[in-house]
């Protein structure tokens, strides 16, 4: 990520971008602040007051605290769509260490002033970083004001961790504490049963399409054999639940970017299971080919930002895992192309290597017995 605090642009170019970019005015951040929008990152000096040439579009803005001791505090920030000559105005809430809506009785009248004077506030404004333009459109194209407005949590911030609440005390468990000897085996190997009944709190969650579990609740031996081997019923449920697989495409461009720039922790797990549920159906990668075809595209951008822990080319990396099943259907399914586009992507970006990926294992093979 781009870490430069400012950059040069042709000033012909930039009196274009002034005619059509949008502006973010920021009031009252801290000095040393860390501050970022998109894949683009800055630190808060004392003359700061915002970013211009915003081109129209989706784009992502946080900021980091920092402690006494030179410490950052976990990012926190928005995601906003921003028209063309737009003006967006944020101030800073000292005591939750982020940016909130302008707090004052009339913003119209403070936007139109702004308005009128933004040539004389242009010295105390950054450029947007033209020079990552590209790479992030080509990890939001698919992200429209519809997306945002579905997925965004209700308050508007995007956190690091999700805040919890626990349960309420008429909820809470009553009687003798039972020791784990003392409980079942299926209580003890259901691990969210020996955790803390926490819930998120209302309006700090990312929202994205539920994901139905692969072997449905309740299912016999022989239906979680029959699931776990191709979910293809998961799927059917998954699509049939919305109006448009362009719908998933988009919020999985969504949640990877709230995690990329974000570091939201829920939103790189649903990004996993999404990678997860689709990589373990045969079936499904033949009968909705155009979604996979898509979706493989979106995963040769995004895969290689993965932090370094998630790169590992083992089966303890279940990404990795996951990417490997997901390949090999891929070819099942006649969408060669994809899985080559794919899994070279991946060799040249992590060198992930699939090159035997067609190749029998031989723990797979029949076991042949002669008999005597």
């Amino acid at each position: 990520m781009n870490t430069d605090n400012c950059i040069d642009i042709d000033q012909n170019i930039a009196n274009k971008l002034f005619e059509v970019g949008a502006f973010l005015i920021i009031a009252g951040v801290p000095v040393g602040t860390e501050f970022g929008v998109d894949l683009c990152s800055y630190t808060i000096g004392e003359n700061f007051r915002g970013i211009k040439l915003i081109p129209p579009g989706p784009h992502y803005v946080w900021c980091s605290s920092q402690g006494q001791f030179g410490d950052a505090a976990p990012r926190v920030g928005f995601i906003h769509y921003f028209k063309s000559k737009e003006i967006l105005v944020r101030e800073w809430n000292r005591q939750e260490e982020e940016l909130q809506e302008r707090q004052i009785e009339d913003p119209n009248t403070e936007k139109a002033h702004i308005r009128e004077n933004i040539k004389s506030l242009d010295r105390f404004l950054a450029p947007y970083d033209y020079r990552f333009l590209n790479k992030w459109k080509s990890l939001t194209n698919l992200v429209n004001e519809g997306t945002l407005s579905r997925c965004t949590p209700a308050s508007g911030i995007i956190r690091t961790n999700v805040s919890l609440s626990s349960c309420p005390d008429a909820e809470r468990p009553r009687g003798p504490i039972k020791s784990i000897k003392m409980l079942n085996v299926k209580t003890i190997l259901n691990e969210n049963d020996l955790l803390p009944n926490l819930k998120p709190l209302s309006g700090t969650m990312p929202i994205f399409i539920h994901l139905p579990n692969r072997v449905p609740q309740n299912a016999t031996p022989e239906e979680v054999t029959r699931h776990s081997i191709d979910c293809i019923a998961a799927i059917d449920d998954l699509f049939n639940s919305i109006s448009s697989f362009h719908i998933l495409l988009e919020e999985i461009q969504l949640c990877f970017v709230f995690y990329l720039i974000g570091h939201s922790i829920e939103s790189l797990d649903h990004w996993r299971r999404v990678i997860h549920l689709f990589s373990y159906s045969e079936t499904a990668t033949t009968k909705y080919k155009l979604f996979y075809k898509q979706y493989s595209e979106l995963l040769a951008l995004e895969i290689p930002y993965l932090p370094e822990e998630l790169m590992e080319p083992t089966n303890r990396n279940t990404i990795y895992k996951d990417i490997r099943v997901l390949l090999k259907h891929l070819h099942s399914a006649n969408l060669s192309l994809s899985a080559e586009h794919l899994s070279t992507k991946l060799y040249k970006e992590l060198k992930w290597d699939f090159r035997d990926l067609l190749i029998d294992d031989p723990e797979d093979l029949p076991v042949v017995v002669e008999l005597d």
